[in-house]
Order: structure tokens, then C-alpha cells, then sequence
């Protein structure tokens, strides 16, 4: 049983990243000048290289090629064209980007029929990339556009009336993308996972996603609003750290092992600590991060007495990491950015769309355990099991990302 056990862990690393959150993104500003559209686009050099293939041309003219083939403005029913037959052209950009430039003529007024943009790139290499657009014309505050697989396209309305249109569309967009993120975000819904296993009264999973809501929406919002900051990858190694101290509790939990889970997680935190004292062979974890794990390990687990101990400090507990988990979720907004004038609203959208994220991934959770137990006899190791799965995933993690950070 064990042998087979491990060998399932082992098949599940094989190829599996470290790093479980898109970080595939792009951005364009458009300049709108009467019947013209000026537009610039940029992209890190990394994400055009999803787009080579077996080919040997250079990223430019790949990248070229391919938005030329992706990217269009319409007025009507009519293609508003590419000036003077120039095409999307490569521009000079910062080290590790990339920028092209191009020039769209519409044939009337674009503030009497408003153009459609539509942005197609990257979705078929990259089906979780997000695009983020900023169209300003003479006169009017910039607006904000969120390109996705599922939105490609948008209709550009310029009116200096169309405030409140701008605030709703800025709430809604980071709606959507909040939800996208916790459906794409492998670590946050293992996490979910590793918490819920332990909890079967309603009361008790409410009380956990209120104290995990709240810690992530603490530090989401002063991260994004530059009141503190972390490393991001130092971040993402204590999220896997958060998913395999969950787990190893509902085991612990479970079996009583409460000792001797206590001693194994202490052995790899100090074995990391002593490895930090080789610059040769040291993670990039903080020493000092390493001490408060090994503090935090040893003071909570001993502490822990039976499932009714470990459901009991559940809420607390999802609080302090809900807190780590806010800066994975600040991460996507920090790259992405935030629209200056409507920044409370899209802010307020994006924790709305990851908490109704979270509740729609625990309702279907709960109701496919609740289907299966209907069906089939489930084995009472089976929360033991999946518990293993998660403390070996949420180790990999941690380890990982410790010497990648």
C-alpha cells in the first residue's frame, strides 16, 4: 500500500509546475484621434516564445505575424484598415519586452459610431492569458478593457457622460477575473480542499471561508494599494507551506500522530535552516522566515488535541493563512494593474469574484461528496488519503518554490 502510494505522489509531481498561477499577460494603450486609432502593444519576450513552434524566425516577426492575424478594429460592418500599408511594426522596448506599434483608419468619426476591438492574441497557446487594454481620447479620462478567452472584443463608446458606464464596466470586468483567477489558482483551491476535509457541519465550513475572506482581503487590498509589499515568490513558497501544515493536521487529526507529524516538519524546516548556512546551498526563503515557520510549527501542532481541537481553531487558522493567500491573489492585480480612476470599484470586483469563486468551487465540493457517498460506500481513509495527497503537493510546493523564489 505504501509502495503504491508513493508511486501515485511521484506520478503526480512529474511534470507539474511550481508555480500554479498564470502569470500570462499582455497590454496595449490606443490613442483615439477622430477617425484614427494609434495603438501600442506590449508583451514580455517570455510569452511570445509560447508562439515559436518548431520555427527558427526571430520573436519580432513571429510576434508580428501573429498579431496581425489576432487584433482588428471594425466600425460597422466595415474592417477599419492599417495606415499607409505599413502593418504592426516592432518598436524599441525596456530589456525582456517586447512593443509593436500600429496605426488603424476608420471610415467615419469614431466618436459618432464607436469601433470594436477585438484581441485574439495569445488565447490559443495560452487559454488563461488576460490582455489589458487602455483607450484614452482627447479630452475624456482613459478608459480600461480586460480582454479574455471568453471576451475578446469590446465596443469602444466615447461620451463624456459615460462615467458611471465606466465604473460598472471596471467593476464587472475584475469580477470576472477574480472568478478566473481562483478557478486557475491550483494552490488556493488545494488549500480549500486541504481545510474542508476536516469540517462537516455547514456552521463550521461558513466560519472557515469568513476567516479565509478576511485575512485575504486585508492584505489583497494593502499590497495592491502599496502599504506593504512581499517577494512574490517567497509568497507562493509559504502557500504550498499553508496546504501541506493544513493537510498533515486532518492526518494528524485523524490518526493521533499529532508527535510525530510534529517532529517530521520540524526535521525539513531545520534542515533547510542549516542549508541556509551555505550560501552554496541556501533557499531563498529568508533564515528568518524559516525560524517562524519552525516556531509557528512547533508551538501550534503540539497543541492540537483531536478533530474536535484542530475544527475548533479552523476559523483562526484560515484567518492567519487567508492573510499569506491575500498576497498570491494581490500578485495577478500588481502585474495586471488597476484602472487610476475607477480603482476602489475594479479593487471591490476582484475580491468579489474570488470569494464567489471560493463558493462555488466548496458548493461543488460538497455536493459531489455528497452524490458519491449516495452511489458508492466510501472508505472512512479516504479523507486520510486525499489529506496525503494535498501535504505531499503542498511540500512540493513549498520546497520548490523555496530554492526558485
Amino acid at each position: 500500500m505504501r509502495a503504491s502510494f508513493l508511486s501515485l505522489l511521484l506520478l503526480l509531481f512529474i511534470g507539474l509546475p511550481a508555480d500554479a498561477h498564470n502569470r500570462s499577460q499582455s497590454f496595449s494603450q490606443w490613442t483615439i484621434d477622430n477617425n484614427q486609432l494609434q495603438m501600442l502593444f506590449t508583451v514580455q519576450a517570455r510569452e511570445a516564445t509560447r508562439l515559436l513552434g518548431n520555427r527558427h524566425s526571430s520573436l519580432e516577426s513571429v510576434l508580428a505575424e501573429h498579431l496581425s492575424a489576432t487584433l482588428s478594429v471594425t466600425q460597422g460592418d466595415t474592417q477599419c484598415a492599417l495606415s499607409n500599408g505599413n502593418g504592426i511594426v516592432p518598436l524599441s522596448a525596456k530589456p525582456g519586452y517586447l512593443r509593436f506599434g500600429a496605426s488603424f483608419n476608420c471610415p467615419g468619426s469614431l466618436a459618432q459610431k464607436s469601433p470594436i476591438i477585438k484581441i485574439g492574441s495569445f488565447f490559443p497557446v495560452a487559454s488563461t492569458h488576460v490582455h489589458y487594454g487602455r483607450i484614452s481620447a482627447a479630452g475624456q479620462p482613459a478608459q480600461e478593457y480586460l480582454f479574455t478567452e471568453s471576451r475578446q472584443q469590446h465596443e469602444i463608446v466615447l461620451a463624456r457622460s459615460h462615467w458611471t458606464a465606466s465604473l460598472e464596466r471596471a467593476f464587472t470586468q475584475y469580477t470576472a477575473l477574480g472568478l478566473e483567477h481562483i478557478f486557475t489558482g491550483i494552490d488556493h483551491i488545494a488549500f480549500l480542499l486541504a481545510m474542508i476535509l476536516l469540517l462537516q457541519p455547514m456552521r463550521s465550513l461558513v466560519l472557515m471561508v469568513s476567516g479565509f475572506t478576511i485575512g485575504h482581503s486585508i492584505t489583497l487590498c494593502l499590497t495592491v494599494l502599496g502599504w506593504i509589499s512581499l517577494d512574490i515568490m517567497v509568497v507562493e513558497a509559504l502557500i504550498g507551506f499553508t496546504i501541506a501544515l493544513v493537510a498533515a493536521e486532518n492526518i494528524a487529526a485523524s490518526t493521533g500522530s499529532y508527535r510525530q507529524i510534529t517532529i517530521g516538519a520540524a526535521a525539513l524546516i531545520g534542515i533547510m535552516i542549516l542549508l541556509s548556512l551555505n550560501p552554496a546551498t541556501a533557499p531563498a526563503l529568508p533564515i528568518l522566515s524559516l525560524l517562524g515557520l519552525l516556531i509557528f510549527t512547533l508551538s501550534y501542532l503540539p497543541g492540537i488535541r483531536g478533530q474536535a481541537g484542530s475544527i475548533a481553531t479552523r476559523p483562526a487558522l484560515s484567518l492567519a493563512f487567508g492573510l499569506i493567500h491575500g498576497f498570491g491573489f494581490a500578485a495577478i492585480l500588481q502585474e495586471i494593474g488597476l484602472p487610476n480612476n475607477q480603482l476602489w470599484p475594479a479593487l471591490l470586483g476582484f475580491n468579489i469574484g474570488v470569494e464567489l469563486g471560493q463558493l462555488i468551487i466548496l458548493a461543488g465540493i460538497w455536493m459531489l461528496v455528497k452524490t458519491i457517498k449516495k452511489v458508492v460506500s466510501v472508505p472512512a481513509s479516504a479523507p486520510d488519503i486525499c489529506s496525503a495527497l494535498l501535504c505531499g503537493l503542498g511540500l512540493y510546493w513549498f520546497v520548490a518554490r523555496s530554492y526558485m523564489a
